[in-house]
């Protein structure tokens, strides 16, 4: 992901293989991995045929946007980890997710993740161009679009981890880490463009290139918003904040990465991406870009954080991004089948013991007050049981609700996020589209509209 870089990106060839750290014969180098088998090499596939999961109740026109996050996959399959189909049958899980309706798939890409392996926020994922251009290629096979997210970041960037690449922070920083009086910042738009150029380019060569492509995550408050120095912490986070780069310019950054992007590929989309789908001030924020370039937003709308507002509030967003003559697309979602299921030592993100009672085994409802499968627990507060059933209907009413306001897709973030112990773990495992041993669950059935 990141590599040191003290210098402007130049155009030569040797410049650029230092860059993106490629070999004499042009592969992307990352640390060989150890294939460990995964816990789901010998199982016995649970049956779930008596599991009946309703399409969409909406016509959906065949541009629709069924997307799957999948990012994980290489290197969960260099781990052991296998995939199975409902008739039990081990394939390649973009396939499995073709057969039951997916026609998108979302690839994040990290610039270097290797500098970033012993941070505390964890390099799970460990994603480059190898590997993107290995799931996309498979992706493409089967007859599925590419959405290309650059985190531009050697790890997970989101609102709390907006870190600038080691590889570009010389143009904020001296050689002792202190903050530039005047920070290179046509050189660190043009570093950025130049790489841009570069993995598209390079996806392009090799068959898939995608047709739609996001220019940072979650990013409403701005890339590069801090600089990592591995364990330093300040105010509390780790490395400290790039106040010599303005908040213009990380905005003029995007716009030229957006226009580069059309100059390399100009049938291809341009997403730029909120967190908090409801929030109506990040929404105004990620409208006051520049939106020469951009097709799409995108906003992340997971239903059981109530800080990502009410279905009310993510239409209402929806509505004006469209007004502005925009697409809204919903980036990122999720939901749990199950509260006790998970492969590896993390606790995940829902999660309850074998003792839990009754009312514990169940998540909050906040956001989904219409949704049809809400109970309400003896502390009188509203929920949604986790099953596979209302993972099914939590994602097939985002879907209908979005829809029904002009939304043109959905992506389920972590649908294959299963985790091996100690070398990839997962907080995310109840929360896939796949169960422990990973075999398809009925709930992804919804992204099949039987052929509205």
């Amino acid at each position: 992901m990141k590599k040191n870089l003290n210098k402007k990106i130049q155009c030569g060839l040797a410049s650029v293989m230092m860059i993106f750290g490629l070999t004499s014969c042009g592969t992307p180098s990352y640390p060989a991995t150890d294939v460990i088998p995964g816990k789901n090499n010998e199982v016995t596939l649970t049956d779930y045929e008596t599991l009946s999961i309703a399409p969409v109740n909406t016509t959906l026109g065949s541009d629709y946007i069924r997307g799957i996050d999948a990012s994980e996959v290489k290197a969960l399959e260099e781990l052991g980890i296998k995939f199975y189909d409902s008739d039990n049958v081990e394939k390649d899980v973009f396939t499995i997710l073709k057969n039951h309706g997916v026609n998108w798939i979302r690839l994040r890409i990290w610039n270097d993740y290797t500098v970033a392996e012993n941070d505390s926020w964890g390099p799970y994922g460990f994603n480059n161009l190898e590997r993107t251009i290995n799931m996309a290629q498979r992706a493409v096979k089967n007859d599925m679009k590419i959405l290309l997210d650059f985190h531009y970041s050697d790890n997970w960037a989101d609102p709390s981890k907006q870190y600038i690449p080691e590889m570009w922070k010389s143009y904020v920083e001296d050689e002792k880490g202190i903050l530039k009086n005047n920070p290179d910042v046509a050189g660190l738009t043009e570093a950025v463009c130049n790489y841009t150029a570069y993995i598209l380019n390079a996806m392009k060569a090799a068959g898939c290139m995608p047709s739609m492509v996001q220019l940072g995550n979650e990013m409403q408050g701005g890339i590069f918003k801090r600089s990592r120095t591995g364990a330093t912490k300040v105010d509390g986070k780790d490395g400290q904040e790039l106040k010599n780069l303005t908040d213009d310019n990380r905005k003029a950054i995007i716009a030229a990465a957006a226009a580069k992007v059309k100059a390399v590929l100009p049938n291809c989309q341009v997403m730029i991406h909120m967190s908090n789908g409801g929030n109506a001030g990040y929404c105004n924020t990620m409208l006051s870009y520049d939106l020469t370039n951009i097709d799409v937003i995108g906003l992340s709308y997971y239903p059981f954080y109530t800080n990502h507002g009410t279905m009310s509030q993510l239409q209402s967003n929806i509505e004006r991004i469209i007004e502005k003559g925009k697409k809204a697309v919903i980036a990122e979602t999720s939901y749990c089948y199950d509260i006790k299921a998970y492969t590896d030592n993390v606790s995940n993100e829902f999660y309850t013991s074998d003792t839990a009672s009754e009312d514990d085994e169940v998540i909050s409802a906040a956001n989904l007050t219409d949704y049809s499968g809400i109970t309400t627990d003896s502390n009188g507060k509203k929920r949604i049981v986790a099953s596979i059933e209302n993972q099914a209907g939590v994602i097939r009413e985002i879907i209908e609700k979005t829809a029904s306001k002009g939304a043109s897709g959905v992506f389920y973030w972590g649908a294959c996020y299963l985790g091996v112990d100690d070398v990839m773990p997962s907080s995310w495992e109840n929360q896939t589209l796949f169960d422990a041993n990973g075999k398809v669950l009925p709930s992804l059935d919804v992204m099949a509209v039987s052929g509205k």
